[in-house]
């Protein structure tokens, strides 16, 4: 009798055997029961058809759709069983709608979301480069697409080069798949643009282009993208959110390289235009050096004509100013002489004006009456003494003589 195993070790041996046989399985089937966790990290639903239906649940940052019961969907995970209850679920990582109803009804609202959080704001979009060396592509490999754009860019571009990222473009994986690729191209910055393009389809084809994911993935690029899905009537999310929006792949391919014909055609227009623009400066600096030389000829000979004649009047010249020197010279001796007699006779009128003065004054001097027998007395504070009445007994008087003086005390006053 085999040995019996505890309800734990019955689980993991079927968890363990659901790893093994299936590393992730796809079930379509209609939603009901959808509901969020109470600390809102999970959502729950189960899908359904006639006769079964099978438990769900997804961390809720990874649902990108907006779910609810009865929409038919498609949803790709790992089975498994509860280690509590040891009930079967889908450990769920990617959701797709099915329907073409539901999957517009999807399409408006992410449209509309990311449109109001700015990732179609035309003046976010980065240019693409003029004359890119490398270029990534992410497509299914197997794609009709691929093998267009490959030969517009040998065609048009022959010196670019090409990495490919091959991705499945519809059905389960093909969001993941994009999403890598590009953050690949992103992160490692191994190429100068990136093509993200499929060939046309219906819009449950075109589905993995309609995805929030792959939207935000394009915007986050450190480098530009390019989208190229379908036909020009095909649009989708990527289309909007894309730097440059193409028609259809081969669109794409025309816009990231220029057209080799059309840049020798340019180059050899700006080599002509750059030999006539030389050949016209030389011409211009050689009329200008000419003209130049003809104006400097002429300056020359006027000049030396204007010499010559100097050269000729010198003579005239000096004797002219030799003569108004002599005559200057006879002009300034009879104004010194002039100017001498008149400061003689100014001199001898000033010298009789000083003798008079002179005499008028030693005449009106004091000392002049004294030499004549008067004297001068004072007070011994040197106040003039003009009469008796001025003295008192014991005061001291100086008499000045024509001669000397003399120190007297009064004695007596009458």
């Amino acid at each position: 009798m085999a040995q019996a195993l505890t309800v734990t070790q019955f689980v993991e041996s079927i968890r363990a055997l659901f790893r093994e046989t299936f590393s992730a399985v796809t079930v379509q089937g209609e939603v009901t029961g959808y509901r969020t966790a109470r600390n809102g990290t999970l959502v729950y639903f189960e899908i359904k058809d006639e006769a079964s239906r099978v438990l769900c649940f997804a961390l809720s940052h990874e649902v990108k759709v907006a779910l609810m019961d009865g929409m038919e969907v498609q949803v790709t995970g790992s089975p498994s069983l509860f280690k509590g209850n040891g009930g079967f679920h889908i450990r769920v990582i990617e959701i797709q709608l099915v329907g073409e109803g539901a999957l517009r009804k999807q399409f408006e609202l992410t449209k509309k979301r990311l449109e109001t959080e700015g990732l179609f704001r035309p003046e976010r979009k980065r240019p693409l480069p003029t004359f890119p060396d490398v270029i990534g592509i992410v497509t299914s490999p197997d794609a009709a697409a691929l093998t267009d754009v490959l030969r517009i860019l040998r065609n048009r571009w022959p010196l670019v080069s090409v990495k490919l990222a091959g991705v499945a473009v519809q059905g389960p994986g093909a969001v993941r798949q994009i999403v890598r690729a590009i953050n690949q191209f992103s992160a490692t910055r191994s190429v100068d643009v990136v093509i993200l393009t499929r060939g046309g389809g219906s819009l449950e084809d075109l589905q993995a282009f309609n995805d929030e994911s792959v939207a935000r993935a394009i915007f986050g690029s450190s480098m530009p993208v390019v989208v190229g899905v379908g036909h020009e009537r095909d649009v989708t999310i990527a289309d909007f959110v894309a730097d440059v929006r193409a028609s259809t792949p081969s669109n794409a391919a025309e816009r990231v390289v220029p057209d080799v014909t059309d840049v020798l055609r340019r180059v050899d227009g700006a080599a002509m235009r750059m030999v006539r623009a030389v050949a016209g400066s030389i011409a211009h600096q050689e009329a200008s050096v000419g003209d130049a030389a003809l104006r400097l000829r002429g300056s020359f000979s006027a000049r030396t004509e204007i010499i010559r004649s100097l050269i000729q009047r010198l003579p005239l010249m000096l004797r002219t100013f030799s003569q108004r020197l002599a005559h200057t010279e006879v002009g300034v001796v009879h104004h010194l002489q002039t100017v001498s007699g008149h400061m003689m006779q100014r001199i001898e009128n000033d010298n009789s004006e000083v003798s008079a003065a002179a005499s008028l004054l030693q005449s009106l001097s004091p000392l002049a009456i004294l030499e004549r027998g008067y004297s001068i007395t004072t007070s011994n504070i040197g106040k003039i003494i003009h009469r008796s009445s001025q003295l008192s007994r014991g005061d001291r008087i100086s008499t000045r003589f024509g001669k000397g003086s003399a120190q007297s005390e009064i004695t007596e006053v009458p």
